[in-house]
């Protein structure tokens, strides 16, 4: 048997209790990098029918508008310089 002090025990579980905790938060910063939202010109996108504006993904080019529920198509514009 692995004969363990009382200050080696405690000295362990702490370290555990870090690791864990690290891990978690290395998997949030995972997370909240991949489903950031940032808002720029390109994704925001703006409904002829009830003149709502929303984000699309940058994927998309076929969407919904979230209000009237209107089939909206998104056209990338072209940068002219």
């Amino acid at each position: 048997m692995i004969e363990l002090s009382f200050a080696d025990a405690l000295f362990t579980y702490l370290l555990l209790w870090i690791l864990f905790i690290g891990i978690l938060w290395c998997r949030e910063l995972a997370r909240v990098k991949n489903f950031d939202w940032k808002v720029s010109n390109s994704r925001l996108f703006h409904c002829d029918n009830c003149h709502h504006s929303f984000i699309v993904k940058d994927s998309v080019n076929l969407t919904r508008c979230p209000r009237c529920n209107s089939i909206c198509i998104f056209r990338k514009q072209r940068n002219l310089e």
